[in-house]
């Protein structure tokens, strides 16, 4: 279970709740297509209820605990009557001890999202067994979203769930293993086979450990201790600098930067000089595209 319980001990209890998530879902045709728009109402509210009414894990939750974010998909072309290609944006959040701030733990953008929907098929949790791309896709997220929110309270947390989201990818069919959203080819590897491969890495432990020192030994005792938790997070930081070094241009690194370059730097506004610098060049280093953001460091 969950250690929100115990950070937000001064909330009432609520009932005991099967299920992990609570998202806002939504969905946004960008193109012009042949289905009906009663089509695309209908797969909203299918996928609304399958991420937030499936049972993910076999971990009880209470309604405090779940973990919040968002899915957007957007339509951006029906190559053939219900078959139709998309982006889909992830935002999930976990809230930080003693605050009412949620820190952003996945931001991120997947372009190579495709699938056939009539309305007639239901979206169906995937694991070992593949049934449709779409619900390999959003299973995919969901024990993705669920394993980054574990391993930012104990660590390692997620991997169980990460390893679920391996075997979604191990399951899939002929026919999808060279789709771009999947395929481990050695083109960008920025994709969803190369997202759980670099967590699952060993050459990404370093990393996994800093991340969880980062929410549970930083941010949670920021309010406590907002120099010492700055002075620890700029080694945690520095711990995520080596990372890069081990397994250079890692979508995992990328990923960490795009979710929390807002925080790490409102963080380390107030620093001083020296931490600044160093932050600046470990998260340039990093992903040398977020320079202009940093630069507010140096």
């Amino acid at each position: 279970m969950r250690f929100l319980l115990v950070l937000f001990g001064f909330f009432s209890l609520s009932l005991l709740s099967a299920q992990e998530l609570d998202f806002k879902v939504s969905l946004v045709v960008q193109t012009s297509t042949t289905a009906d728009p009663a089509l695309f109402k209908d797969l909203e509210n299918n996928m609304r209820e399958f991420m937030n009414a499936t049972k993910w894990t076999e971990d009880e939750f209470q309604n405090l605990e779940k973990i919040r974010g968002s899915v957007q998909l957007t339509i951006t072309s029906e190559p053939q009557p219900n078959v139709f290609t998309a982006e889909l944006i992830l935002q999930t959040e976990r809230p930080v001890f003693n605050s009412s701030y949620s820190s952003p733990i996945l931001n991120l953008i997947d372009k190579n999202v495709s699938f056939n929907f009539s309305g007639l098929q239901p979206l169906l949790k995937t694991t070992n067994t593949f049934y449709d791309n779409l619900s390999s896709i959003l299973s995919y997220y969901a024990y993705l979203t669920i394993g980054s929110d574990y391993d930012s309270f104990s660590l390692n947390g997620g991997e169980l769930m990460f390893n679920k989201a391996q075997e979604i990818i191990t399951s899939l069919p002929s026919n999808m293993v060279r789709d771009d959203g999947w395929k481990n080819d050695s083109g960008s590897k920025r994709n969803r086979y190369w997202m759980v491969e670099n967590i699952l890495n060993p050459r990404m432990r370093q990393f996994r450990q800093a991340f969880y020192e980062y929410h549970r030994l930083c941010l949670d005792k920021m309010f406590d201790d907002p120099d010492k938790s700055r002075a620890v997070l700029l080694s945690t930081l520095t711990s995520i600098g080596q990372a890069n070094i081990e397994y250079p241009n890692s979508v995992l690194l990328q990923r960490f930067g795009d979710a929390k370059k807002d925080e790490i730097v409102e963080i380390f506004k107030i620093g001083d000089k020296g931490q600044k610098t160093k932050v600046s060049a470990i998260m340039v280093g990093i992903d040398a595209s977020k320079k202009e953001k940093y630069s507010v460091l140096n």
